[in-house]
């Protein structure tokens, strides 16, 4: 007899807000000043991808030599980006970051040679009695597979998801930093870094763990876990940014919000490093949850859980002394796991972790007597 347990956590990742810039648009500026950037994330993160992940909140943080694709929009002094119009000063420029060798300024990241990354040489900022105003948005990382960005850059993004964990980005977007001139930008930081864009960067997926264990106690029975594959998990959504221009300079909002995931795809739990099938590869569970050591941190686009959807099919070995191995497989509806009397939605920046119990379960005898039937009694005389 066998039977499955399953418990689900989801926890919200806070967000952190951006860095306040001062709005006054008179500066001094000899027309040589690069424009720097700096970074900084939201709540950690932990998944297989080592190149495309972001781990901590620092801007030390973001992966050594990775990338990120900024815009910026010219307007005329005085004037606030509205969030409309295509990217007049910076289209989708690769940024790439140096990690803990930037500095508060930023101006690692620009090469010897004048370059943001190859081929992308450094940008300055507007000078003169009136100079034009500048406003940025960056998303990471630049050119990352499965990111497909609008023209205009903010707008409509497409976003899939790779279907093997390890391939998977950290996908994530900053808010628009507006009306920006030299001089007044990066006011949080110290003196020396005044020419300095300061993005933070907030991830726009889902992270989705999954955790395995058993109940089993006896010694003499192994339970091994053989795999697990997702299925019926959409893949593809569409991210709209907008900006809305406020009353006043850098005062406007900044928005990020998914549509309707589409494309149901399968995605394999992978077991030590390898796919499911080889027994090689098969893990032993005790009664303390164990995470899977590759792929067990899934990026995936926000959607709704619905009922008969998004399933996860788990196979398990039983066996008891030298006896037969017995394989089992149980197909799970993603929907009726609860966190708590809530349903579970995949929500941008949310946290969600599965927790899956297998058996199996011993198989007990008892035992009880029937009485007799009714006595017949018999007589007989001998003489």
């Amino acid at each position: 007899m066998k039977k499955y347990m399953i418990l689900a956590a989801a926890a919200a990742l806070a967000l952190v807000s951006c860095a306040k810039f001062e709005t006054s648009t008179v500066s001094e500026n000899d027309g040589n000043m690069p424009i720097g950037f700096s970074s900084y994330t939201p709540r950690a993160i932990t998944k297989a991808n080592t190149g495309y992940y972001v781990d901590g909140t620092t801007a030390t943080n973001l992966v050594n030599n990775t990338t990120f694709g900024v815009y910026s929009w010219m307007v005329a002094n005085n004037t606030l980006f509205n969030g409309t119009g295509a990217p007049n000063f910076m289209n989708n420029v690769p940024v790439t970051f140096k990690g803990a060798t930037a500095g508060a300024d930023g101006s690692a990241n620009v090469s010897a040679k004048g370059y943001y990354s190859d081929g992308n040489p450094v940008q300055y900022w507007p000078s003169g009695d009136t100079p034009s105003g500048l406003s940025f948005f960056a998303y990471y990382p630049a050119n990352g597979t499965g990111i497909t960005m609008p023209t205009n850059g903010l707008g409509e993004t497409t976003f899939t998801a790779q279907t093997v964990a390890a391939n998977q980005i950290d996908f994530m977007v900053a808010p628009v930093v507006a009306d920006q001139y030299y001089g007044h930008t990066n006011s949080s930081y110290k003196s020396g870094a005044e020419g300095t864009v300061d993005f933070t960067f907030k991830h726009t997926l889902t992270k989705v763990r999954f955790y395995f264990k058993t109940d089993n106690t006896d010694a003499n029975t192994t339970v091994k876990l053989v795999g697990a594959q997702l299925s019926g998990v959409n893949k593809t959504n569409t991210l709209t940014t907008a900006y809305t221009a406020g009353a006043t300079a850098n005062a406007g909002s900044f928005s990020y919000d998914w549509g309707t995931a589409t494309t149901p795809a399968t995605f394999d739990v992978y077991i030590n490093g390898a796919t499911p099938a080889p027994s090689t590869n098969e893990i032993p569970l005790s009664t303390t949850a164990t995470a899977c050591t590759l792929g067990d941190n899934f990026l995936m686009v926000p959607q709704t859980i619905a009922a008969g959807t998004q399933k996860i099919t788990v196979t398990w070995t039983v066996q008891t002394g030298t006896g037969a191995v017995v394989t089992n497989t149980k197909t799970i509806d993603l929907y009726d796991i609860k966190n708590g009397d809530a349903r579970i939605t995949w929500n941008k920046n949310l946290q969600v972790s599965y927790t899956i119990t297998v058996g199996p379960k011993p198989i007990y005898f008892t035992a009880a007597v029937t009485g007799w039937d009714t006595e017949s009694a018999g007589t007989i005389d001998i003489n």
